[in-house]
């Protein structure tokens, strides 16, 4: 499998920037990342969103067809919880940001997910990702944790 990790202890990590841009006023989304049996963990708390960059350099993924993502909700969920990721890309000299939205119907357990890039809304080219943003749409998730996040073909 031919595969673009951002973060993951299976892959080997492009670089990244950081995991939390902490991007205040609006952002309210802390870390408190944790290790498990030498696997380490991408926790966000307190979140309504959260982005990743990598801009040092960019990400060509034109190649690549899907996005994977393991997420573990540890709170219950109740009502209509919908979580989007939002994919940021610099091609052509502007900033696209290309969107796909879900419905959370599970918690307490890891999820994986495996999104084709061809179901992102808006995502016509994949030569410059920079950013990964994770958002919860109906703040009713206070806290997630992350992990194995790539792409991949």
């Amino acid at each position: 499998m031919n595969v673009s990790s951002i973060f993951s202890d299976t892959y080997t990590n492009i670089p990244v920037d950081y995991y939390n841009g902490y991007w205040q006023p609006y952002q309210t989304t802390l870390s408190a990342d944790f290790e498990v049996n030498g696997d380490r963990i991408l926790h966000y708390t307190d979140f309504n969103f959260v982005g990743i960059q990598f801009s040092s350099p960019t990400l060509n993924a034109s190649a690549m067809t899907h996005f994977h993502a393991d997420i573990f909700i540890p709170s219950t969920i109740t009502g209509n919880t919908q979580f989007r990721i939002e994919l940021v890309d610099k091609s052509g000299g502007g900033t696209g940001l290309n969107t796909r939205t879900f419905s959370v119907s599970q918690s307490q357990q890891w999820i994986s997910l495996e999104i084709p890039l061809s179901s992102f809304s808006g995502l016509s080219s994949r030569n410059a990702l920079w950013q990964i943003v994770f958002v919860d749409v109906n703040n009713t998730i206070p806290s997630f944790y992350a992990d194995n996040i790539y792409f991949h073909k």
